[in-house]
């Protein structure tokens, strides 16, 4: 009787300890997968498409997971205040969270910035370097003839002030010479006609 009491507790008997063939600290009757000992209860779940913690669910609360932001206007921009975690990109997600206007697909940090009154590449600055700004002329003599000269003119939406949309004006610093006025004898192009 006591060689048979002696031969279970060494595992040879007729109730042999439980084998744990990865030394996970698992048996295989715990373990969910005895041949992986990264793979066991309580294991940290990482996005890998394996149950690492024996739970029967894959990936669920993994500690990897990544924060995927609403792309509702699906121009790959996403809203920084719509978020949730996964492993993937759940569908009408994406990575990036820059987008400043999650409701219009040619609102976004790629766009264009136009003259609309609308900060169209989300840079926090409205129609700055907009490719559709025209030229505007510095009308000096405020005549409403602008120097020609393009060094003294700008770029922008709006007309900033002592400046105008014509460049036509062949004396800006005289208020009476300008194209159309009136021709005098002093010498001058008055009317900006060459002659």
């Amino acid at each position: 009787a006591d060689a048979d009491a002696d031969a279970d507790d060494t595992g040879t008997g007729d109730d042999p300890l439980p084998v744990d063939a990865d030394g996970d600290g698992f048996s295989e009757e715990d373990d969910c997968d005895d041949m992986d000992d990264t793979v066991f209860p309580g294991a940290d779940e990482i996005c890998d498409g394996i149950d690492n913690n024996c739970d029967d669910v894959i990936d669920t609360d993994a500690i990897d997971m990544g924060t995927w932001y609403a792309d509702t206007d699906a121009d790959t921009y996403g809203d920084v205040d719509v978020s949730m975690m996964a492993c993937d990109a759940p569908a009408g997600y994406t990575a990036d969270a820059t987008d400043c206007n999650d409701t219009d697909a040619a609102i976004n940090p790629a766009a264009d910035e136009i003259c609309d009154d609308i900060d169209n590449n989300c840079d926090d600055e409205i129609d700055n370097d907009a490719i559709d700004a025209p030229m505007w002329y510095d009308d000096y003599d405020a005549d409403g003839y602008g120097e020609p000269d393009e060094y003294f003119a700008v770029i922008a939406c709006d007309m900033p002030s002592g400046y105008t949309a014509d460049s036509s004006d062949c004396d800006d610093t005289e208020e009476d010479t300008y194209p159309g006025a009136e021709e005098i004898c002093d010498g001058y192009d008055n009317d900006c006609d060459d002659d």
